[in-house]
Parts: structure tokens; C-alpha cells; sequence
């Protein structure tokens, strides 16, 4: 677990135990009791990690794959109202453990909670005050693919991993996506910090820093 501080917000890396995918809660010191999540694997180690009383309002899926949800339905058993933020192939996914791949782990999941919002680009929601989370649609490693930023983060999931080719050998992935997706989340990401999918996260990210 990495505890990591900016500007009216706290964001905790989670390294999950399936393909050490990353998921991060996201605290505010004025806001306790509100918690969200970017993406969802092991759930033991969040509710350790959520301050006391602390209850999470909603998880943001970076896309549908089965490392970055195989908790959800623990999750939403813990927290019923719960809200899944989601694309619209992402909620294709959350119901078909063909497309979530889960199948495929000997861990067939379907989504069980009530409370789904389907994002698209430009949407954005506001987790405390003066904090909100804007969208970008990034395809290409899987068409369910969603990046999140505020003024001073950016989580990009599996649709940009510094150092790192976009995966795009899934039966939804698609390389010309990717390399568009890709610009797109370096022209956010630029200054900001950079949270992705898998591996370390970068502080104050620039893109001429890439290996």
C-alpha cells in the first residue's frame, strides 16, 4: 500500500493480488465519510485502508476486464449503494463473463449490485467539493476503456502505462484506437499526476521523460 498526497485530495495505491493490477481510494481530510475508488481487485486490503466510518460512494472502472473488477461484488455486497461508473461496453461487461474474461480465470463474475452510471467523454462528477472528475474515452485496449483526471491527477487504466505498449491483442482491442487513445491522455496528462492500471505511479508526469 502507497500513500500518496496532492492538493485537498489523499489517493491510496492498492497493488491487487491478480496480474498486480493497481486500484487507489480516494480520500478528502474535509470529507471522510466519502470514499471513491479507481477500480476494484482485492477488497480486504481497502476496507482496511478506509479511515474510520469511511464508505465508499463509488468505484470508476478503467475498463471491464477482470483484474480491475474481480471485487465488485464484494464491494457492493459491503456497500449496497454504491455506485459503478462505467462506459457503455463497460456495462456490456459487467454482465458477461465472456467479455470480462472471467470466465477464463475459473471466476465467472456478473455484475450483482443495482446502481450503474454510464459515462461518456465530457462527463464529469463531483467527489468533494471543488473536486471533480472529468472523462475521457480512451479505446484501443479494450473498447470499454475510460481515463480519469481532476486539475492535478490522471488515472489511465491500461490505456497508457509509461514505458509500456498498449496491450492490443484482446478480441475489443484495436491498435489505431490506442494510438489515438494514448495522445489523447498525454495532452492531459502533461503535469499532472499519472496513476495507471499496473506498475508505479509518476509523479508530476512529462511526457519527455518517457523511456
Amino acid at each position: 500500500m502507497f500513500i500518496y498526497s496532492c492538493r485537498m485530495m489523499t489517493v491510496t495505491q492498492i497493488v491487487n493480488s491478480v496480474f498486480t493490477s493497481n486500484t487507489y481510494i480516494l480520500t478528502n481530510n474535509t470529507a471522510l465519510n466519502n470514499c471513491w475508488l479507481i477500480d476494484i481487485g482485492d477488497i480486504d486490503p481497502i476496507l482496511e485502508s478506509l479511515p474510520p466510518g469511511g464508505v465508499i460512494q463509488g468505484v470508476f472502472l478503467t475498463h471491464t476486464h477482470y483484474d480491475h473488477l474481480y471485487g465488485i461484488n464484494q464491494l457492493v455486497s459491503h456497500f449496497p449503494e454504491c455506485i459503478v461508473y462505467t462506459s457503455m461496453h463497460g456495462k456490456e461487461g459487467l454482465f458477461s463473463d465472456k467479455l470480462n474474461f472471467s470466465r477464463y480465470h475459473d471466476d465467472p463474475i456478473i455484475f450483482s449490485g443495482s446502481h450503474i452510471c454510464v459515462l461518456k467523454e465530457g462527463d464529469n462528477i463531483e467527489l468533494f467539493t471543488g473536486i471533480k472528475l472529468d472523462v475521457l474515452e480512451t479505446p484501443g485496449h479494450d473498447r470499454s476503456c475510460l481515463t480519469y483526471y481532476t486539475e492535478q491527477v490522471v488515472f489511465t487504466g491500461d490505456s497508457f502505462i509509461p514505458g509500456l505498449k498498449v496491450v492490443t491483442s484482446f478480441p475489443n482491442s484495436n491498435k489505431q484506437d490506442a494510438k489515438v487513445s494514448v495522445q489523447k491522455i498525454l495532452s492531459v496528462a502533461e503535469g499532472r499526476d499519472l496513476y495507471p492500471g499496473h506498475g508505479e505511479v509518476y509523479k508530476n508526469f512529462h511526457c519527455d521523460k518517457l523511456i
